[in-house]
């Protein structure tokens, strides 16, 4: 059986990229439903690592290495940059980080709207070659305006299966830190500890994760559905503050359910919720939290995204549906010191040594400090991604039936992080590309 490919780039970049209005599709759909799937995977990932690690098991050896950081913010920029390399890719047959020839400058400007990413517009003399060289992988982020730290790119184009790719690809290592291998662990770093922002990229060809841009600070940085229709599909998003929610809704149809955390702490959590009764037609929904002083935050900031078909079911629309039926929702502790309000709020947290036991901390049951989350995860992709491989089924670094020929960079010296839930420095990398293979 061909495995799957999966390519990682990693270098240090820190100029200023565009912001953008969270959840909300541009003109051109950026993001579309299955970006938003592998940001929000990502940053459910990051807010509580060592769950995914558990189900990664031995393709995972340095697991332990991952501890909570930051969720990493939507980068417009960076998601036009990797769409378009999906598309490149797909026109141009070929799988790289490198584009195949030498990328047009005005590339951001005539892209998608009058190129496709075929060699005819987005290649200098309008046919593929290096004229003089090809356009670097990280050469073709800024084109787009966006600085590069990391780039991930993996054949899968769902993007669950594109995520565990990434994040489950096989390695021999207990070290922690970035690895270039081979085997490396640079997708899974990358979606882990990488940023500041990311821009996910599913066109017409391989899923792609480019890293890097500037962070834009907004509660609710991430949340999507999935899978795209089905009668029952997860709802998941991740909330991030020096305080957790205290109320967690999403509308659908104009129906409120309340979310629970499933994996983090509130402060930097993801809450979900399964929404059944969607198998058919379209159906709009939104996010509905409230800060801790009571202030409303939604996600996306307005209008509403899809449950439905493709092509007639909208990813995202500037209308939403109204604050109907448990839209109203009235927290209820009811003797309860920890754990779920029953509107996506905590009763209180547990200390480091203690457990949420039926709304009582439980002291020497091990730590679920907020007592809202679930040890074991929840949601279609959180534990079926086992149901991957792992990786066992190539997600391992690159390759065309077993040989590799990847381009990597590889850090010089280790990464640093501030604190659960600050920004990650990249400092002091130095780019070293080369190409491996076995």
């Amino acid at each position: 059986m061909k495995p799957p490919h999966v390519l990682v780039a990693i270098v240090l970049a820190s100029t200023p990229s565009v912001a953008f209005a969270y959840g909300e599709s541009d003109a051109n759909g950026f993001p579309n439903w299955g970006e938003r799937v592998i940001l929000e995977w990502a940053n459910r990932a990051r807010a509580e690592p060592q769950i995914e690690m558990a189900a990664c098991g031995a393709s995972c050896p340095e697991g332990s290495c991952y501890m909570p950081v930051a969720p990493a913010s939507y980068d417009v920029a960076l998601g036009r940059a990797a769409r378009f390399h999906s598309d490149e890719m797909a026109h141009q047959s070929y799988f790289n980080h490198d584009s195949a020839c030498t990328v047009v400058d005005n590339i951001d400007d005539i892209y998608p709207q009058s190129c496709d990413g075929s060699a005819s517009c987005a290649c200098v003399g309008g046919a593929g070659g290096c004229n003089p060289s090809c356009t670097s992988w990280s050469a073709r982020v800024g084109l787009f305006g966006a600085s590069a730290s990391g780039e991930i790119i993996a054949s899968g184009t769902d993007p669950d299966g594109a995520f565990y790719q990434w994040l489950f690809e096989a390695y021999d290592k207990t070290t922690c830190g970035y690895d270039q291998g081979p085997p490396t662990n640079g997708h899974r770093y990358n979606l882990l500890m990488a940023g500041p922002a990311m821009g996910a990229g599913i066109g017409a060809g391989p899923s792609v994760g480019d890293f890097g841009g500037t962070p834009t600070s907004y509660p609710i940085p991430s949340a999507a559905h999935y899978p795209r229709q089905a009668a029952t599909v997860d709802a998941w998003a991740n909330w991030y503050g020096e305080q957790g929610p205290s109320q967690a809704l999403v509308d659908v149809d104009g129906s409120c359910t309340p979310m629970v955390l499933e994996r983090g702490v509130p402060e930097n959590g993801a809450y979900h919720v399964p929404v059944t009764g969607v198998g058919s037609g379209c159906h709009r929904y939104f996010f509905v939290f409230k800060d801790a002083a009571g202030a409303v935050v939604t996600y996306p900031t307005e209008g509403s995204l899809g449950i439905g078909p493709e092509g007639s079911c909208a990813d995202w629309d500037a209308t939403r549906p109204a604050l109907g039926a448990g839209c109203d929702c009235t927290p209820s502790c009811d003797g309860a010191v920890c754990g779920d309000d029953g509107c996506g709020g905590s009763c209180g947290p547990c200390g480091d040594e203690e457990a949420c036991v039926d709304g009582q901390c439980v002291a020497g049951a091990g730590g679920a400090g907020a007592g809202g989350g679930a040890a074991e995860g929840g949601g279609s992709s959180g534990v079926g991604a086992s149901a991957q491989g792992g990786a066992g089924d190539g997600a391992s670094d690159g390759g065309l039936e077993g040989s590799c020929s990847c381009r990597e960079g590889r850090s010089e010296r280790g990464p640093y992080w501030i604190a659960m839930g600050l920004a990650i420095g990249l400092g002091g990398m130095r780019r070293r590309l080369r190409t491996v293979s076995s």
